[in-house]
């Protein structure tokens, strides 16, 4: 992608990519205004989880939630790359941006399909440089026809022609239709 590498909209619209800078520090606030437990996991890197609390929100949490108060982490928090989100809370977690690209995301199937999730490039310019791929990553990609080089689709620049659609629902069964 070469010059492109840190601009975010070179990875497609499917992506929700956050492009960062090698050695960026940080932190994500995660809110939780349901009743459901969110598994947020970070795939290839971990994290710390800094403070968590009640979710601030204009709609007030049922009263067995209500009497969670605010947690900040002291010292040298532990490292970890899952958090449970619970019901009616936050949670901010740090951490510092390698030279990789790692999925973030509810470990929920259909809240990832629902958009939970993220991809941090992280260092792409570095990544670009340091990086070896295996020859035989390039053969099995080539027997498929799948491009090596350029954009997401494969292309040079912003042109996403070709790039497959979303997966979206075409039919669906039951009570709901």
């Amino acid at each position: 992608m070469g010059s492109l590498a840190m601009d975010p909209r070179v990875y497609g619209p499917q992506t929700n990519a956050v492009v960062l800078k090698y050695g960026d520090v940080v932190e994500l606030t995660i809110n939780n205004f349901s009743t459901l437990l969110h598994p947020f996991h970070r795939h290839g890197g971990t994290f710390q989880i800094t403070e968590y609390g009640p979710a601030g929100s204009s709609t007030p949490a049922p009263e067995s939630f209500q009497n969670i108060t605010v947690q900040k982490s002291k010292g040298s928090p532990m490292r970890r790359d899952t958090i449970s989100l619970t019901e009616f809370s936050y949670v901010k977690v740090v951490f510092q941006a390698t030279a990789a690209v790692n999925f973030f995301h509810c470990h929920n199937s259909i809240h990832s399909a629902m958009g939970m999730d993220m991809v941090f490039i992280e260092g792409p310019d570095v990544l670009q440089k340091t990086l070896q791929i295996p020859n035989a990553m390039y053969e099995m990609c080539h027997k498929q026809g799948i491009p090596t080089t350029g954009n997401a689709a494969g292309n040079i620049g912003f042109d996403f022609t070709g790039l497959p659609n979303v997966p979206t629902i075409v039919k669906q069964t039951g009570d709901n239709q």
